[in-house]
């Protein structure tokens, strides 16, 4: 549900990048406006570089340009946003799982601290701090009423680049997919 209302409120024109294993395969399940241009960016383990890829492609893009990250890939290439090119009209939505979550997927024990510590590599990381450190504008959505509202403004005209942090469930986002594939199969 969460992609669904993402993707069908991006605006026709923009550039989109997805960044990591989850992006790329939430998003290929929906419908999107043949209009956006849309490009993935993988890495070692599909996180490297996805933000600093965006905001490179940005700088040359005539449109404006929408990140679609995880939070591990967020943090993990949060030094991209270290810069003073990025342009008002860049944006980022982060969703935060609060861990690697795709691994929820595959089989194994999933109830453990050794799977909650070296595969799905859980976390408690503020993404406003972050914001506020590269002076970016933050936004968050912790529901479906607070994404949908944030979603109506989200891709307004602003003075600084924004971030739009939606939390979703860590433990049931897997089940959700699995749910999906079920149901389409």
């Amino acid at each position: 549900m969460t992609f669904n209302h993402v993707i069908s409120t991006i605006p026709s024109g923009y550039m989109v990048q997805l960044a990591n294993s989850s992006a790329v395969r939430y998003t290929q399940l929906i419908d999107m406006d043949p209009e956006l241009t849309v490009y993935c960016n993988r890495g070692t383990s599909g996180i490297d570089g996805s933000t600093s890829t965006a905001i490179g492609a940005s700088l040359i893009q005539k449109n404006p340009t929408v990140l679609i990250t995880g939070d591990l890939s967020f943090f993990y290439d949060s030094n991209g946003l270290w810069n003073k090119y990025l342009r008002s009209d860049f944006r980022i939505i982060v969703i935060n799982n609060g861990g690697g979550g795709i691994f929820r997927i595959l089989p194994g024990k999933k109830e453990t601290q050794n799977f909650e510590d070296y595969f799905e590599t859980t976390h408690d990381l503020d993404i406003q701090s972050l914001c506020s450190v590269h002076q970016l504008e933050y936004h968050r959505a912790i529901c479906e009423k607070t994404l949908q509202g944030s979603l109506t403004t989200f891709f307004n005209d602003s003075k600084k680049a924004k971030v739009l942090e939606i939390k979703t469930p860590r433990k049931l986002n897997n089940q959700i997919l699995l749910a999906y594939f079920d149901f389409i199969s």
